[in-house]
C-alpha cells in the first residue's frame, strides 16, 4: 500500500476531514505565535515559512519537498478539494463545484475516503485540478496572458520575467509556455498529487524558477495582494508543468472538478456555549463592533436600542471584539440583566483576520473591518444586522430586521454625503470611484454604518478569504464602506434614509457636501433628518467629546443612563483641557479670567456644560 500525504494548508482553525491521507498543515508558522492544535507547521526542518505573505501555499509544498517522506505528495487548501466521486456537478462562474459545508455527508458525496482516494490517486503518476476555461470566468479574458495582464494587484511584466527565465534556464518548456498564455485554460489553486519522483522534479524546477524571480523582480511597491505574486505565478507553473510532461512523456494522468466548501468552521463558541440563535422565535440578531476604549459609547448605543425596544420582540446581540475587559463586559451585560428579551454575547474574530494587515487611517479602526467576516463567525445566522458603534437609535431596530433581503446581499441606505463628495467637494474622489473603486453607479453607492447583512446569500457568493483578500488588495479611501460596495454591486436593497441619518459634520455636511449630491439624494437627506430612527455621528467630530455639536444633546440623553456616563465626562474633560493649553496663544480675558474660545462657546479651565450632569 502507497504512503500517500496530501497536505491541506490552514492559516486559522478549521474542520477538516477524518482520513489517513489528508494532514492539515497550518503555513506561516514564523510569521505568528499561534500554533493551531493538530496541524503539523511549515516552520520545521528545512523550510520557507517567512516567506507565506509571499508564497502562500508553497510553503506547506517546499515543507513536505525538503521534509516529508511519502510515495504520493499532494497539496490541497483547508476549503477547497478534489471531486474524487464518478459523477460530475454543476459550476458556478468560476467553474468550480460549491457545497455548503464540508460534512460527513459531502464529503462522501464528493468520494473523499481513503479508498476511492486510493483508487484513483494509485492508478496515476498525476492527479490535477481540471483545466478551467479563463474566457467563460468574469471579465472574460480572452487568454491566459490577457488574464494576468488585468489580474488584480498583478503585473504583466512579472509574468514576463519569469518567461525570460525560463527561456534562459529550461528552453524545452518555450513552445509549451507561450501556447499556454495564447490559450484560454489554466489549472488553478496549486492543486495536485503525484508521485514522488514526479514532485521532486517538479518542486526542484518551481522553486528554482521563483527564486532566480525574487532576485529579478521589484515588488517594493506591491499591495499586500501584489506581493503574493509568487503564489499566483505557481498557479501559472504549475499549468505549465503539466501541459509539458503531458506532451512529452508517456504518464498516466487524471483531471478532476475543484469543489469549494463554503464552511469549514468548527461551530463557533465562547466559554462553550455554541453561536447559535439566542432566542427560537422572533429573534432579532443585533452585530456591533468595538474595542475596550470604545466601550462606553457602544454602551450608549445599547441604552437606545434599550429605550427604543419593544416587549414582544427578543434581541440577540452580539459584540464582536479582542480585547473588552471581563469588567467592562460585566458592565454592559448589566445594563440588560432585568430584561429578559435581551441577550448579549462576546465573540472575538481574530481567528479568521489574523493573517490580514488591514489599512487604516484617520479615525477608523481595525474593528470597522470585523463584519466582513460575519457570514462565517455566524455559520447558523441567516442574516443579521450590523450597526457601528458611533449611533444612537430613535425606533425599534427589530422593524428594519423584519425587512426581506431575499436575493440580495443586504439592505442598506444611500449615502448623500460621498455622493457631494463624488461630485466636487472632495478633490480626487470622483477620479478614485470611476478609476479606483471603478463603481458602475457611483450614486448608489451606500453608506455602510447600518447593514441588514444576507449571510446565507453571503456564502454562496464569497468565501471569506476571498473577502478579506479583496479587503488588503488596495489602501481603500473608506475602507470596508468601499469593499462592501464594490463587493455588493448591484445586489443591495436600499431602505429609507431614516435608518441612518448622518449628523450635520462641522456644520458643513448640510449645506456644503450633500448640497452638491443630485437633487433625489439632497431630498432624501432631508426628509430623513425629519423623521430620523437611527441618528450615525459619522466623521471624526463625536458627541462625547463634541456635546454641541449636531444631534450631540440626543447622544448624551442615553450616555448619562449608562454606567459609563462619569468616565465618558472625564475623558471629555481631559480632551478640553488639553485643547485649551494648546490654544492658550488664542486666549482671551474676561473680567481678569482666562478663558479659551472654542467651537464658538467661551470656556474657563475646568468647564464643562452642566446640562451633561443631568
Amino acid at each position: 500500500m502507497s504512503a500517500i500525504k496530501i497536505l491541506i494548508s490552514c492559516h486559522k482553525p478549521t474542520r477538516t476531514l477524518k482520513n489517513d491521507l489528508l494532514v492539515p498543515i497550518q503555513v506561516g508558522c514564523a510569521n505568528t505565535d499561534q500554533r493551531l492544535d493538530g496541524m503539523l507547521a511549515d516552520d520545521i526542518g528545512e523550510n520557507i515559512s517567512k516567506k507565506n505573505p509571499m508564497y502562500c501555499e508553497l510553503t506547506a509544498q517546499y515543507w513536505a519537498w525538503k521534509n516529508l517522506d511519502a510515495d504520493y505528495y499532494g497539496f490541497f487548501h483547508y476549503r477547497r478539494y478534489l471531486n474524487f466521486s464518478d459523477k460530475r456537478y454543476p459550476l458556478d462562474c468560476w467553474k468550480n463545484v460549491v457545497e455548503d459545508s464540508l460534512t460527513k455527508t459531502s464529503a462522501a458525496k464528493y468520494g473523499l475516503n481513503e479508498k476511492r482516494m486510493r483508487q484513483v490517486i494509485e492508478g496515476n503518476d498525476l492527479v490535477i485540478s481540471e483545466e478551467k476555461d479563463l474566457s467563460k470566468m468574469p471579465g472574460r479574458p480572452r487568454s491566459v496572458y490577457e488574464q494576468y495582464k488585468t489580474g488584480n494587484s498583478l503585473h504583466i511584466k512579472d509574468l514576463l520575467i519569469v518567461r525570460k527565465i525560463i527561456q534562459r534556464k529550461y528552453p524545452d518548456y518555450m513552445a509549451d509556455f507561450d501556447r499556454y498564455l495564447r490559450g484560454k485554460k489554466s489549472c488553478l489553486c496549486n492543486m495536485y498529487i503525484m508521485k514522488k519522483e514526479l514532485f521532486f522534479e517538479y518542486a526542484e524546477w518551481l522553486f528554482d524558477i521563483l527564486g532566480e524571480f525574487e532576485k529579478r523582480a521589484d515588488m517594493s511597491e506591491y499591495s499586500v495582494e501584489g506581493l503574493r505574486t509568487p503564489g499566483h505565478l505557481a498557479e501559472r507553473l504549475l499549468t505549465l508543468f503539466y501541459l509539458h510532461i503531458k506532451r512529452t512523456r508517456k504518464l498516466k494522468i487524471k483531471t478532476l472538478q475543484t469543489v469549494v466548501f463554503v464552511d469549514t468552521e468548527p461551530v463557533p463558541s465562547v466559554n462553550g456555549e455554541e453561536y447559535l440563535p439566542a432566542f427560537e422565535k422572533n429573534n432579532t440578531a443585533i452585530a456591533l463592533a468595538a474595542n475596550d476604549y470604545f466601550v462606553p459609547y457602544t454602551a450608549t448605543l445599547l441604552q437606545s436600542i434599550l429605550e427604543t425596544s419593544f416587549p414582544k420582540n427578543r434581541y440577540d446581540i452580539l459584540i464582536l471584539n479582542q480585547n473588552i475587559t471581563k469588567q467592562n463586559q460585566f458592565l454592559l451585560k448589566k445594563m440588560f440583566e432585568k430584561y429578559p428579551n435581551f441577550s448579549l454575547r462576546f465573540i472575538d474574530p481574530s481567528a479568521l483576520i489574523y493573517n490580514y494587515n488591514f489599512y487604516t487611517h484617520g479615525h477608523f479602526s481595525m474593528e470597522t473591518y470585523y463584519r466582513l467576516v460575519l457570514p462565517e463567525l455566524l455559520p447558523r445566522y441567516r442574516k443579521i444586522l450590523y450597526l457601528d458603534s458611533d449611533m444612537v437609535v430613535q425606533a425599534d431596530v427589530a422593524e428594519l430586521y423584519k425587512e426581506d433581503v431575499d436575493g440580495y446581499l443586504l439592505a442598506a441606505c444611500h449615502d448623500a454625503d460621498t455622493a457631494g463628495l463624488y461630485n466636487g467637494y472632495e478633490k480626487g474622489k470622483k477620479d478614485y470611484t470611476d478609476h479606483i473603486l471603478k463603481l458602475k453607479e457611483p450614486y448608489q453607492y451606500f453608506q455602510a454604518g447600518v447593514l441588514l447583512m444576507n449571510l446565507d446569500e453571503f456564502r454562496k457568493s464569497f468565501t471569506t478569504e476571498e473577502i478579506l483578500r479583496f479587503a488588503v488588495s488596495e489602501k481603500w479611501e473608506l475602507l470596508d464602506q468601499d469593499i462592501l460596495n464594490k463587493l455588493c454591486e448591484g445586489r443591495v436593497k436600499y431602505v429609507d434614509m431614516s435608518w441612518n441619518v448622518m449628523v450635520d459634520y462641522g456644520r458643513i455636511r448640510q449645506k456644503e457636501i450633500i448640497a452638491l449630491a443630485p437633487k433625489w439624494l439632497n431630498d432624501l437627506y432631508l426628509k430623513a433628518r425629519k423623521e430620523q430612527k437611527i441618528i450615525h455621528y459619522a466623521g471624526p467630530e463625536k458627541p462625547w467629546f463634541e456635546p454641541e455639536m449636531d444631534q450631540g444633546n440626543i447622544f448624551w440623553q442615553y450616555a448619562r443612563k449608562t454606567p459609563f456616563a462619569e468616565q465618558m465626562i472625564a475623558r471629555m474633560s481631559e480632551r478640553r483641557a488639553k485643547d485649551i493649553m494648546r490654544q492658550r496663544k488664542n486666549s482671551l480675558v474676561q473680567g481678569g479670567i482666562q478663558c479659551i474660545k472654542d467651537h464658538g462657546i467661551v470656556y474657563t479651565l475646568g468647564y464643562l456644560p452642566k446640562r451633561l450632569l443631568g
